[in-house]
């Protein structure tokens, strides 16, 4: 009678090795190609790292929120006034919504100012520009949930933005809203979206977008990429730097870093909590979130074009901006990476950030006007 083995504690390893051959797995997902020039600054583990705190923090809240009118408000009084750290968690939660945008968005800014967004990364590029989005509508979709005045009222302001989409505005608002005004249905919607379908979006597009980027590398941003049948430069000999542990060890240092700055920046600034939301009662001024107020102010300040009204190109200069954003390396046929070999796209995008910054700050220092409630 043949008798069977079994794996000895010290032999897990080995165990799991001969089914799932980890070794070759680990080793794969180790090596990842970096130039000695490159100059990444960790912009996108940063970011990476803030989705991560979000998922965890985002989760330990959801365990005490209830999403409905009667609730929602209370609940989060509840999670802010008694649950243990309950508090911190939240406003952790706040800051790294916000960190996450700002940092998504710095990133995006490195890597068209080095333009590595170029052949053959043309993938990795659409891919952060949608993540880019998608981000936004995290912003969007949770600054309604705590149901206060605040959070009310800007969800109001925010939807009516939607609303001006010129021939689809009134259908995406009813969509947004899943009615004329902001209701128990928006807030369901709001709530659905935020947890779940665009965490979905967000971690396949992430999937991708990091599966790309280990494929080919992080790009140098001293030459472009060599083409097919295209032969290196004489005398150019590229060098690299180990991906692990360096390049870990360097990002795990800037995750800890971070990680001290939001537990400070949510205990010296902690999340608030408004009076709570009564559509029948509408604050003095009222504004979108600051990564809103670009948009926001655009519309008061364009001039009608043709048969276009001013709330139509107002719209119009946002939507065509992003298709733009997303489809920047077909439309940028300039080969080279190199910034002094690149003054005029790098002119039209300082132009452009400048134009936002400006009319962030004008946004957010000019009194709003007020929404009239229905």
């Amino acid at each position: 009678m043949a008798t069977q083995t079994t794996a000895a504690p010290n032999g897990v390893v080995q165990w799991f090795e001969e089914r799932v051959r980890a070794t070759a797995l680990f080793n794969a997902l180790l090596h990842v190609p970096i130039p000695a020039e490159a100059k990444t600054y960790y912009l996108g583990g940063i970011t990476l790292f803030l989705f991560m705190v979000q998922v965890a923090t985002g989760t330990l809240l959801s365990l005490y929120y209830k999403p409905t009118p009667e609730a929602a408000y209370d609940s989060v009084k509840y999670i802010t006034s008694i649950v243990e750290f309950g508090w911190l968690i939240r406003s952790i939660h706040h800051w790294a919504a916000n960190g996450m945008i700002i940092f998504l968005l710095l990133h995006v800014i490195r890597i068209f100012v080095q333009g590595v967004y170029k052949y053959p990364r043309e993938l990795i590029w659409i891919f952060g520009a949608l993540l880019f989005a998608v981000t936004i509508g995290f912003g969007f979709t949770g600054y309604l949930l705590p149901w206060d005045q605040k959070a009310f009222w800007a969800t109001t302001v925010g939807t009516e933005i939607a609303a001006a989409v010129p021939f689809i505005g009134e259908s995406l608002l009813q969509l947004l809203r899943g009615g004329a005004d902001v209701t128990d249905a928006t807030l369901s919607r709001f709530f659905g979206m935020h947890v779940l379908v665009l965490p979905i979006s967000l971690a396949l597009l992430l999937a991708a977008h990091l599966t790309v980027v280990h494929q080919l590398g992080i790009a140098n941003p001293k030459r472009p990429s060599l083409r097919p049948g295209q032969l290196p430069t004489p005398g150019i000999v590229e060098r690299w730097k180990p991906f692990f542990p360096h390049y870990v060890l360097d990002e795990v240092i800037a995750w800890a870093i971070l990680l001290a700055l939001l537990v400070v920046a949510a205990s010296v600034y902690p999340a608030g909590l408004e009076d709570k939301a009564d559509a029948l009662v509408t604050p003095p001024h009222v504004k979108p979130e600051w990564y809103f107020l670009a948009v926001y102010q655009l519309l008061k300040v364009v001039p009608a074009i043709g048969p276009l009204t001013a709330r139509d190109v107002g719209i119009l200069i946002p939507m065509l901006a992003m298709v733009v954003l997303v489809m920047l390396p077909f439309l940028d046929k300039n080969p080279e990476v190199a910034k002094r070999k690149r003054p005029v796209a790098l002119i039209i995008a300082a132009i452009v950030l400048i134009g936002m910054g400006i009319l962030t700050w004008y946004g957010g220092q000019i009194p709003a006007v007020a929404v009239a409630a229905s």
